[in-house]
C-alpha cells in the first residue's frame, strides 16, 4: 500500500475547504486515514500547513473522566487555578489528539474531563475562557470563538457524530434532558436522561448533515474526510432546536412500539425539512418551550421503553409489575435512557439502561394516561 506523504495530505485538506488563517477544530482518527508517513505528527503538521501560519488547530484533550473513576486529571488540581492547564495528562481521543497535545508551544484549556489543545497564534484566545464555563459544552467553551471566527469542524475518517458540540445548545438552553450535572467537575453524564440520537444513529445523522447541503467531503490520506463551517453549524443547531427541542433524543414511536428507530427517522426528516424552510440564525436564537416537569416521580410502566423495576442486588431480575412484591430498594429502568454514571456499577441492566424520568420525557406528554388508567 502506497504511504502518503505530508504534501499530499496538505492538498487534500485545501480541496476540502481549508483555508489560511482558519481555526480547525477537529476530531480524527489516524488508522483510518491509511498508512501515513510520519504517522499522527504528520497529520497534525498537514492541517497546520494548510491553515498557514495564521491558523490554530483544535483538537480534544479528553481524559477517561467519569466511567473509570477519574473526574479530574491527576495533575490537574494542584495546578489551580490559572487561566490555561498546565497537565501533560494523555488524551484518550487516539494517537493524533496526543501528538498536538505533545507539541511544543501548545496551550490546554482548563477542564477537568473535555479540555482542548489548541496549536496555533490564536490558541489562547480560543482557550482562556473554558476554565469558567459551567459545563464542558456550555457557555465559553472553545465552540463560542470558533463561531465568531467563523472557523471550521473537521473530521478526519470520522463522521459527524463525533463533533462534541451536538451537546452546546443542551448545555446552554439547560434543556430538561440534559442529565447528570457534577457541577464541581463542570462535567454532565448527557445521555442518563435520554440516548442520543447521534451515537444511537450516527449514520443517520451523516445523512441529515449531507442532505442539509453544508456538510463538504472529500478523501482525506485513504479515509473520508468532512468540513463544517462553525456558524452554519451553530446555525443548524439552533434551527433543529427551536423547532423541536427533544429532536436530540429517541423515544418510542408511540404506545406499543419500542423501536426507537422509528422516532430517529422521524426526527431526522424534520430536521432536514426545518433547515431548509425556515433556518435560524444562533446568534439571536431564544430557548424554545418545553414541557414542565409535571407528574415528577411518575413512573410509565405502560411505556414501550420501561424496563422493570430492578434492585441492585439483582440487576438483571425484574420485580413483577402486579405489585406482589414490595419495591422498597427497587428503581424504575428506562430502555430510551443510558446508563446512569451512579448506578451502572451494578452492573446488569443498570449497565445497559437509565433510570426513568418520565417528569421530563416528552413521551409521557405526548401519550398522557389513558382514561381509567392508574397513575
Amino acid at each position: 500500500m502506497k504511504t502518503i506523504k505530508r504534501k499530499e495530505l496538505t492538498d487534500q485538506l485545501r480541496t476540502l475547504g481549508l483555508r489560511a488563517g482558519d481555526v480547525a477544530m477537529m476530531h480524527a482518527s489516524l488508522s483510518r486515514l491509511g498508512m501515513i508517513e510520519g504517522g499522527a505528527d504528520t497529520v497534525v503538521e498537514a492541517v497546520l500547513d494548510a491553515t498557514g501560519p495564521q491558523g490554530t488547530l483544535l483538537t480534544p484533550a479528553f481524559t477517561a473522566g467519569l466511567w473509570n473513576n477519574a473526574l479530574t486529571k491527576p495533575d490537574c488540581r494542584d495546578a489551580c487555578p490559572r487561566d490555561l492547564c498546565p497537565s501533560q495528562h494523555p488524551s484518550h481521543e487516539g494517537a493524533i489528539p496526543n501528538a498536538a497535545l505533545a507539541r511544543a508551544g501548545r496551550l490546554r484549556s482548563c477542564h477537568p474531563t473535555h479540555s482542548w489543545v489548541g496549536n496555533g497564534p490564536q490558541a489562547e484566545r480560543l482557550l482562556r475562557d473554558h476554565r469558567d464555563s459551567p459545563t464542558f459544552c456550555g457557555r465559553g467553551n472553545p465552540f463560542e470563538p470558533l463561531v465568531q471566527a467563523d472557523g471550521c469542524l473537521l473530521t478526519l475518517g470520522v463522521g459527524v457524530d463525533r463533533i462534541t458540540l451536538w451537546h452546546y445548545f443542551e448545555d446552554v438552553w439547560q434543556l430538561p434532558y440534559l442529565g447528570v450535572v457534577h457541577p464541581e467537575e463542570r462535567h454532565v453524564s448527557h445521555c442518563a436522561d435520554g440516548r442520543r440520537i447521534q451515537y444511537e444513529f450516527p449514520e443517520l445523522m451523516q445523512e441529515v448533515v449531507r442532505a442539509c447541503g453544508f456538510l463538504r467531503e472529500g478523501p482525506v490520506g485513504r479515509g473520508q474526510g468532512g468540513l463544517i463551517r462553525a456558524r452554519t453549524f451553530h446555525d443548524f443547531l439552533a434551527t433543529i432546536l427551536t423547532d423541536d427541542p427533544y429532536c436530540l433524543i429517541v423515544r418510542p414511536a408511540d404506545r406499543t412500539s419500542g423501536n426507537l428507530a422509528i422516532d430517529a427517522m422521524r426526527k431526522a426528516e424534520r430536521m432536514v425539512r426545518a433547515w431548509k424552510q425556515r433556518p435560524v440564525d444562533g446568534a439571536k436564537a431564544k430557548p424554545p418551550g418545553v414541557f414542565a416537569n409535571r407528574g415528577a416521580g411518575v413512573v410509565r410502566e405502560d411505556c414501550p421503553a420501561f424496563a422493570g423495576w430492578h434492585r441492585p442486588s439483582q440487576a438483571d431480575v425484574p420485580l413483577p409489575t402486579d405489585g406482589s412484591q414490595p419495591r422498597e430498594g427497587a428503581m424504575p429502568l428506562c430502555a430510551a435512557n443510558d446508563r446512569h454514571p451512579e448506578l451502572f456499577r451494578f452492573g446488569g441492566l443498570f449497565n445497559q439502561h437509565g433510570r426513568c424520568s418520565c417528569g421530563n420525557c416528552p413521551w409521557h406528554h405526548q401519550f398522557p394516561f389513558e382514561k381509567n388508567q392508574p397513575t
